[in-house]
């Protein structure tokens, strides 16, 4: 689990399936999420959203505003995009029971991990 996953209040967690090393978040816990991730500087970089089966997850959608939103050397800035773009795709994709998502992101030291190894 990254910086993220740690930090998450534990009532956030509690409804969370845990797949591996990712927490799948059901709709409003993942939205609070992302305004934890934004009140500690952790860019959202990514999302899935998953069916939860009994047999494991279904993929249903998925999204990676780093397609379309640049790094441009700020990272409170693009902590910022990212987020709120987050928080907009999902709105947008908002699914019922027995769905939950998966946040991929990076605090500041995970990205520079990220941008070292690239």
């Amino acid at each position: 689990m990254g910086e993220l996953e740690r930090i998450l209040p534990d009532e956030l967690k509690r409804g969370a399936v845990v797949c591996g090393n990712e927490l799948v978040l059901p709709y409003s816990a993942a939205l609070s999420a992302i305004g934890v991730a934004t009140q500690h500087q952790v860019a959202v970089l990514g999302l899935d959203a998953f069916e939860v089966r009994k047999e494991g997850l279904l993929t249903v959608n998925m999204v990676d505003p780093s397609r379309y939103i640049p790094f441009t050397d700020d990272l409170r800035a693009y902590v910022a995009a990212m987020n709120a773009e987050a928080e907009r795709w999902l709105k947008e994709h908002r699914l019922g029971e027995n769905h939950g998502y998966i946040l991929s992101s990076a605090s500041e030291s995970e990205f520079a991990d990220l941008k070292f190894h690239r």
